[in-house]
């Protein structure tokens, strides 16, 4: 009862630290058969009575206003009491805790096993958080090996992302009242994925491990004596640094050179040597105008940083500012709006006839979405298929795109068109590769708007085969197996290996419209295009030109004996009426 009524006494006078009242205060907690200790948001000591002085072997006067994690707070726990210290900076009102075990140091260095019930009255400066503690008896040390677990990382060791949350909250709260600033620095591997196809997860997870002693071995020699504060793994082959001080952007900057430096070296695994490369992305409180308080803030703005990063082609940094910001916000912006626009049927799809070059006929129609904005009017796909693709989107659209072309086909057979032009030729982004049930979507389509399959032309991206290339092929023949067509789409702008035209069960090679633009303007124009059409053909496969704008680049096509083509110069996408 005792500690109740200090919680009601602290409730109305919260903001009082001296005088009559905390002198009475005092009293009464001296009076207890429990130690009693009580900390501000800083974690400076601001009571501390007799049974504490028994059970620590500290004087009260040699311990108040001293930081409680200098001398009571073993070293391995006061980054999670600088975790619950920022928790607790951000809630108000009253709250009394359940009884817990705490370890703690005595004045001559051993531990001491607590148990603790402590309340928490008030928020940001007038935070106060006391502890009636008791002493327990022996040691557990299944109990430490659990919490250490739930802390870190277990293939790395590192800190994990709730003990870098904690350690973040700690920092930020710690701003408020010192000066300085705060930067997260979040790293992403590029191309991690093709190690773990080309050598195998076990020899990915080694890789990581190396890489996270990279990290911690730039970290020890950090700007200006200033290492950074916590090096954590996110999860896959992502990592957290931290970094607080007078600069911390610049400390974070500094370590993404030496990050750098350290990564170019080779790591001998399997008997290889494997080259890998980072993007990087930084965020601190002192590179956006609104103050940041909450960590997972400034981790997204980090986040956010190195997927720009990646965007402008990896291997680099990227810093947060306001240029971005407002990047972010219109991305989010987006990616709410698209959650309504396949809800209220906003989005819509264009065909653009694939004619052949043979006799002039219509072979089939690429499908083309299209975002019938209440706002913006019409939206081309550019300004927000990406967005879709990084939230996850693009599967519910992707399903719909699918279930809505196959539906088309069959509406067009009901018309009385059932010719070879009645197909249609719908992309699969590499996010829909990758996903677990794409054949059984495709199946269930097929299913239910019953089309032939020869109808259906899936075409896909040279990325979205090499991004795993393995999984890719698996995808691929189970797709090829339902008796659709398969297409290679903007060839020549990925990887264009000869190696997967051969591997992959592929029908169709789409050359990229950037090639179809030079013919007859410039030197190796018609040469490139030939030698594609020459190789394609070699392989068995058809090949379609795209962006076909002339009369001389369809002549052109017509002498390097190309198939197909699509274009402006025969239609532009159209609804399908039309």
């Amino acid at each position: 009862m005792l500690g109740q009524r200090i919680v009601h006494i602290s409730e109305g006078r919260r903001a009082v630290d001296a005088g009559p009242w905390r002198e009475r205060f005092s009293t009464l907690v001296d009076l207890s058969r429990d130690a009693f200790v009580e900390i501000d948001g800083r974690g400076i000591v601001t009571e501390w009575n007799r049974q504490a002085e028994i059970l620590f072997g500290w004087w009260r006067d040699e311990v108040m206003g001293r930081p409680v994690g200098a001398f009571l707070v073993p070293e391995r726990f006061v980054v999670a009491l600088a975790g619950e210290l920022g928790d607790a900076l951000s809630t108000t009102g009253v709250e009394r805790t359940a009884p817990r075990q705490l370890r703690l140091l005595h004045r001559d260095g051993h531990e001491l096993r607590v148990a603790s019930t402590a309340y928490r009255v008030g928020s940001g400066t007038d935070l106060r958080i006391g502890g009636f503690l008791q002493e327990m008896g022996e040691d557990d040390s299944a109990e430490e090996a659990l919490a250490h677990a739930y802390l870190h990382d277990s293939l790395t060791g590192l800190p994990n992302r709730t003990l870098f949350t904690y350690r973040l909250s700690y920092a930020l709260a710690a701003r408020r009242a010192e000066p300085g600033s705060v930067a997260v620095l979040v790293l992403d591997l590029d191309r991690f994925k093709a190690v773990n196809d080309a050598l195998g997860h076990e020899v990915g997870d080694e890789l990581l491990v190396a890489v996270a002693g990279r990290l911690v071995a730039a970290g020890e020699t950090g700007l200006d004596g200033c290492p950074p504060g916590v090096v954590a793994r996110l999860g896959g082959d992502e990592f957290l640094v931290l970094f607080e001080g007078e600069d911390a952007e610049k400390q974070a900057m500094g370590f993404s050179e030496r990050v750098a430096e350290a990564l170019s070296s080779p790591t001998i695994l399997a008997g290889s040597e494997i080259f890998v490369a980072a993007s990087m992305g930084i965020a601190s409180t002192a590179s956006t105008a609104a103050g940041i308080t909450e960590p997972t803030t400034l981790i997204s703005n980090a986040d956010a940083a190195m997927y720009q990063a990646k965007r402008r082609g990896g291997t680099q940094v990227e810093v947060f500012g306001e240029a971005l910001r407002v990047h972010v916000l219109d991305r989010m912006h987006t990616e709410h709006a698209l959650h309504r626009a396949l809800d209220r049927g906003e989005l819509v799809l264009a065909y653009q006839p694939v004619v052949s070059l043979a006799d002039g006929t219509v072979a089939s129609s690429e499908v083309l979405l299209r975002w019938d904005h209440p706002d913006q009017g019409v939206v081309g796909p550019d300004r927000f298929v990406s967005v879709a693709e990084e939230s996850g989107l693009i599967i519910p659209i992707g399903s719909w795109v699918l279930d809505e072309a196959c539906s088309q086909v069959r509406r067009w057979a009901s018309q009385g068109w059932t010719g070879p032009g009645a197909s249609v030729e719908v992309n699969l982004s590499a996010r829909q590769i990758d996903h677990p049930e794409i054949v059984d979507m495709v199946e269930r389509v097929l299913r239910r708007t019953a089309i032939s399959p020869e109808r259906l032309v899936l075409e896909i991206t040279e990325s979205a085969l090499m991004d795993d290339a393995r999984w890719a092929l698996r995808v691929l023949r189970s797709l090829k197996d339902l008796g659709v067509t398969l297409a290679i789409d903007d060839f020549g702008t990925g990887y264009s290996s000869l190696g997967y035209l051969q591997r992959f069960p592929l029908d169709v090679l789409k050359i990229d419209k950037s090639f179809v633009s030079g013919l007859g303007t410039g030197p190796g124009g018609s040469e490139i295009v030939g030698a594609v059409v020459g190789l394609a053909h070699a392989l068995g496969l058809e090949v379609v030109a795209e962006g076909v704008e002339t009369e001389g680049q369809l002549a052109e096509l017509h002498r390097l004996g190309c198939d197909f083509a699509q274009g402006y110069l025969f239609s532009r996408p159209v609804r399908a009426d039309e």
